[in-house]
Parts: C-alpha cells; structure tokens; sequence
C-alpha cells in the first residue's frame, strides 16, 4: 500500500492510499493544521481526499487539531472505545509512569518549559466515529484491507493499523531520543504494555512505523523484549 509521511511538528504524518483517497494516522499538536496543510499542498493532495483519520490514542501530539481537521473534511474518525472520553477532557489524563530516567527528564523540562498541562481542544466526535471495541474489523468491512490491533499500555485506548506488513504503532514503540530501546516513554500499565510488543511481534508485521523517529524493523522489538520485562518506574 502506498504510504506518504508529510511529517509535523515532531510527529510523523502518515497517509495510506486507498482506492478513494486516503486514511490520514493521526494529526498533531495543537495549532499545527496550517502546517498540515501545507504538507498536503506541497503532496497534491486535497483536503477531502482524506477519508478516514485513524487515531492511535488521545493525547496532545496525536489529537491536537483533530477537530480542525473534522471540521474541514468529511471524513471518519476511527477511534478505540475509551477515546472519546478522553478526547472530552481537553488534556492528556494524568496517569502514566516514566520508564528511564532520561524519559522522566524529559517530562520535567517540559514542565519547565511551561508545556506540562498536555492540552488539546475539547473534540467530539458524536456522529463521525467509527468507535471499535476489539470486535471485527471496520476497514475490512468497508472494503478496505487493513486491521486494527490492539495496543494498550501507552494508553488504555491505544491502537495500531497493520498495511501489508507495515505496523503504524502510534507510540507503543518509538525511535529516538528520549526513548530508549523503542520503548515508550511514559506508561499506563506495564503489563498490557508488554502485551502490546508481544502483539506486534506476532503480528507479521515486517516493519514499524512509530509516531515518533523512523521505522525499524520488527526484529528490534524482538532484540529489545527483555527490556520491557526489566522497566523499573521511576
């Protein structure tokens, strides 16, 4: 399947082709739209080509103008059962450890920086989402080959999309500073969090495509196992 990465504000932009236009992987921080645009422009690709938006958790980075991008298409959302409440909150909620030291530096300089309050604008999504609960596979059955896997641990509502051997994982892996071994850097429950790499192990995929950094193979999720089982919070 034909990908395109317009890139954002330290968030990968991914768009899958289909036959009648595009699933959009998430959106971004909160005034990013008109960079988002202009990615598109520079693609040739309209606004309401994009069909679907399938978002991988709702935090800020991921959700940030996803209501801008609601507003300007008609497309779908495609979101786990938990999302919309959260997307109702207007922040990320306020659980989650941090795995390493260098992670939890990361989330203190950011509170420094006056960027710790993890807002987003307040989204609903009553009519235009396809909300799925684990059961069946929505895009398949609107004719499109491709599936939703589970991957809690991040977040509770956490979700990848699995084209042709490529995994889109959101940020149940990561590659590139602050993470460490492409393991995330903050999480709300490790075990399901372990789940979710054994998932993706098992899931054919060859390789990963995080939100964060660049692809990997999936083999470094393998290489990298035993270190999840070792995550000591801090």
């Amino acid at each position: 399947m034909d990908m395109i990465n317009i890139g954002n504000f330290m968030l990968n932009n991914y768009l899958l082709k289909i036959s009648n236009g595009y699933i959009a992987i998430d959106t971004g921080y909160p005034g990013n739209f008109d960079r988002f645009c202009k990615g598109l422009k520079v693609k040739n690709i309209e606004l309401q080509e994009i069909r679907y938006i399938l978002l991988t958790h709702a935090h800020d980075d991921h959700a940030g103008f996803l209501g801008e991008l609601l507003q300007a298409t008609d497309a779908s959302v495609i979101i786990q059962k938990n999302s919309p409440e959260r997307l109702a909150l207007g922040h990320n909620p306020s659980v989650g450890r941090c795995p390493t030291v260098v992670a939890k530096a990361f989330f203190s300089c950011m509170r420094i920086a006056g960027k710790g309050k993890h807002q987003f604008p307040v989204v609903d999504v009553s009519g235009r989402a396809i909300v799925w609960d684990g059961n069946g596979q929505p895009l398949r059955e609107r004719g499109i080959p491709l599936d939703i896997l589970a991957l809690p641990g991040h977040t509770a509502d956490s979700i990848g999309l699995l084209a042709d051997g490529d995994l889109f994982c959101g940020d149940a892996a990561m590659n590139g500073f602050p993470s460490i071994k492409r393991i995330t850097i903050l999480i709300e429950n490790l075990k399901d969090y372990a789940g979710s790499w054994d998932s993706m192990i098992r899931s054919n995929a060859k390789t990963i495509y995080p939100s964060h950094g660049r692809s990997f193979p999936v083999s470094d999720l393998i290489r990298f196992r035993k270190f999840v089982d070792g995550i000591s919070f801090r």
